[in-house]
């Protein structure tokens, strides 16, 4: 008798095992098959450049497939025979799956297109490219591989391309064609490359990103790339612009569809304001240690002139695998005209991924812009920069609230601090001062709070204002605004109330 009790127990808690781990798994994964094929080349043998970071790249992919309920095959270095192979070997594994699968490509490594016809080829590692014919000698083309995944009827096909990469010109031809060109997807299916049409990629910039967001629940999959194409293009400056072209019409998510019921913490990140970390930051953005001499072209708007600046590191933010640097820059000329201003430069490997060389000015004689750097306002590090106007003894200070985040530097908002008529004031008009302290919102980091005050003999309304990010424009938007020169208004209504 205790043995069947024992049995049914055991067979009990299997089964309560077995529910369990079907709870982890995305729903839908449970009628479909997933299927990823996660390709890398590294070491080619002609004259292409190694891709250094080609490995490292696949296999993030291949962890966030994995996690989402993918049976990942993983392949390195290949060449052409190899990689057809593999290629057609996951198409039939794919086909036989039937009508449910879900197939996931993703290759990393050299990829060209040929400098006349335009067509794209994937590339083996014994690619020796000479002559423009080479390209089919050693590579894929990727329409055929395009139109091969399109008949196997799967229900949703994703072909994703890290390879957009520089490779020397061709005999014959004036100079190499950049990245690829278009391949357009079919019906069920998106494909995705790294960085847009005919431009180059940076290694390891891609790969990082789509990877996170294929982990995140709550959106379906054509919205993990698009959101994938964006953080990349912040973080960049716009330097590298992932193209996705997106044909699917059936739904799937990677990760659960249904939102999570908790908000997802911010990335982690590292306030660095001293130190070999801060220093080597600043050499690999400037090619100097400690202080570096630049010349920079002013705006149009701004004559359209050479400046010459000298900049001295800030501070920088460490995220996961990359870092964020924050300069100060001393314009030459010290007139009042003359502006000073603040850089930023995010930087992965020792290689610079992004600049933003105008993220702030100052306000003349030749100086950077004042600032404060406050933690615990937003998620990530966040620059109060001030800024403002005097006119006639009338005073307005701001500060511009620009968040260092890890796709890259977002401006939040322009808070008014300080609304001042005290030089203005002269015999019967009384000053007016309104005065705006910023604080954290105990709630949530999508917000913050400006607590105002009167606090002259002129009064007008007290408010404490509360700043919500809109995600749409990625602006706080405050939720009262005073009108402009509110001081000024109330100011000279007081003498005419007095006068009546």
């Amino acid at each position: 008798m205790n043995r069947i009790k024992q049995f049914c127990q055991t067979r009990l808690a299997r089964v309560a095992l077995a529910c369990a781990c079907l709870l982890l798994l995305p729903a839908a994964s449970i009628a479909e098959t997933r299927l990823g094929l996660v390709i890398s080349q590294t070491d080619y043998t002609g004259d292409l450049s190694r891709v250094t970071s080609a490995s490292q790249e696949a296999d993030t992919i291949a962890s966030a497939l994995i996690e989402t309920g993918f049976d990942v095959t993983r392949a390195h270095d290949l060449n052409k025979r190899d990689l057809a192979s593999t290629l057609n070997a996951f198409r039939r594994k794919v086909d036989a799956a039937g009508p449910d699968a879900v197939a996931f490509v993703y290759y990393t490594g050299h990829g060209a297109q040929h400098p006349e016809s335009g067509d794209s080829y994937l590339l083996g590692v014994d690619a020796e490219l000479v002559a423009a014919s080479d390209l089919a000698f050693y590579g894929l083309d990727m329409q055929t591989q395009r139109d091969g995944f399109a008949a196997t009827g799967a229900r949703a096909i994703f072909l994703v391309f890290d390879a957009c990469r520089n490779v020397p010109g061709f005999s014959g031809y004036k100079a190499g064609v950049k990245g690829l060109s278009r391949v357009e997807a079919r019906p069920d299916m998106l494909i995705a490359y790294a960085t847009g049409l005919d431009d180059v990629a940076k290694e390891g910039v891609y790969a990082p990103v789509l990877a996170e967001e294929i982990r995140r629940p709550g959106q379906k999959a054509e919205d993990a790339f698009a959101a994938a194409q964006r953080r990349v293009a912040g973080r960049t400056n716009r330097s590298q612009l992932p193209w996705t072209n997106n044909l699917l019409y059936n739904e799937f998510c990677f990760a659960a569809c249904e939102k999570p019921a908790v908000t997802e913490r911010p990335e982690p990140f590292e306030l660095v304001m001293s130190g070999s970390d801060l220093d080597q930051a600043f050499a690999a953005a400037y090619g100097d240690f400690g202080k570096a001499t630049v010349e920079i072209k002013a705006s149009e708007e701004f004559g359209g002139r050479m400046e010459t600046f000298t900049f001295e590191p800030a501070f920088a933010v460490r995220f996961d695998d990359y870092i964020a640097l924050v300069s100060k820059g001393t314009n030459k000329e010290d007139a009042h005209v003359a502006a000073g201003r603040i850089s930023a430069h995010y930087i992965k490997d020792g290689e610079v991924i992004g600049t933003w060389q105008d993220l702030a000015f100052g306000n003349g004689f030749g100086q950077p812009p004042d600032y404060s750097l406050r933690t615990g306002l937003l998620n990530y590090p966040t620059m109060m920069v001030k800024a403002g106007w005097m006119g006639q003894g009338y005073v307005v200070a701001k500060e511009d609230v620009i968040e260092i985040t890890p796709d890259g530097p977002a401006f939040r908002a322009s808070v008014t601090t300080r609304d001042d008529t005290t030089g203005a004031a002269y015999e019967e008009l009384k000053p007016c001062v309104l005065e705006g302290r910023i604080k954290p919102s105990r709630t949530s980091a999508d917000s913050f709070l400006v607590d105002y005050k009167f606090t002259s003999e002129i009064k007008g309304e007290d408010r404490l204002v509360t700043y919500t990010l809109d995600p749409a424009s990625g602006a706080y938007v405050p939720d009262f605004e005073y009108e402009q020169e509110i001081c000024v208004t109330l100011m000279y209504d007081a003498l005419e109330s007095k006068a009546e």
